[in-house]
């Protein structure tokens, strides 16, 4: 065998265990949920649509799943109020709630790992979700975890294997996010992680009522006014 011909297998051989590494760490896909009502903000519009510094918010929050995910993402909605986006999947249960909406992405879901949020959460840390990407693990669940033990469902990773344990306790009426744990292998970012990579915990702010619009405008001045001393 010649030179070019060692090169190039060692080149294939490399390139087939970097693309192993790249499969087992970031093969996965964002789930947005946005099927919930937008009762509580006082508005007939879907939430989601809701447009902040003229952007809706929706697209806002996929802008930053691009940054981690490229165009591996997928709405949970009714597809009726999603036409304009690609790939849209209603919830599978006629009951409202996070663990409904997570169940239906990841039962769509082509990835073994799965990054759920929220559609309403427009500051995202880029940096802090690639850092829960890197520490997936063997982990069936990565989810953040602060103050007096607070988690953020809607800021985590799921692996698909939770389907069962998700579909048994939907059979029960067992709504709460938090009672899949025992049954998983669960990994805790935990607060001081977070910190490194947003300090001010803006990731997990989410939008339920017009005064969450008002804040949200100041975090946006707050945050060009850093960028720019």
């Amino acid at each position: 065998m010649n030179k070019i011909a060692i090169f190039f297998s060692n080149k294939v051989v490399l390139y087939k265990v970097m693309e192993k590494k790249y499969e087992k760490i970031y093969s996965l896909t964002a789930i947005i949920l946005a099927g919930g009502k937008s009762s509580r903000i006082g508005s007939d519009k879907n939430k989601s649509m809701l447009k902040l510094r003229g952007e809706c918010l929706i697209d806002i929050v996929r802008a930053k799943l691009k940054c981690v995910v490229g165009d591996n993402i997928i709405i949970v909605g009714p597809p009726e109020k999603y036409r304009p986006y690609k790939q849209v999947v209603p919830d599978l249960f006629p009951q409202n709630g996070p663990l409904v909406g997570i169940f239906s992405g990841l039962k769509a879901s082509p990835s073994p790992y799965n990054l759920v949020v929220g559609c309403d959460m427009p500051f995202l840390e880029v940096k802090l979700l690639k850092y829960m990407i890197e520490n997936i693990d063997s982990n069936d669940i990565v989810i953040p975890r602060y103050g007096d033990g607070y988690i953020e469902p809607l800021c985590a990773i799921y692996k698909k294997r939770c389907l069962d344990t998700i579909e048994r306790n939907l059979a029960k009426h067992i709504f709460s996010v938090r009672a899949i744990f025992s049954r998983l292998k669960v990994k805790f970012i935990e607060e001081e992680e977070i910190r490194k990579y947003d300090p001010e915990f803006y990731s997990f702010f989410n939008i339920n009522y017009k005064k969450d619009m008002i804040e949200a405008e100041k975090i946006i001045n707050s945050q060009r006014g850093e960028r720019s001393n």
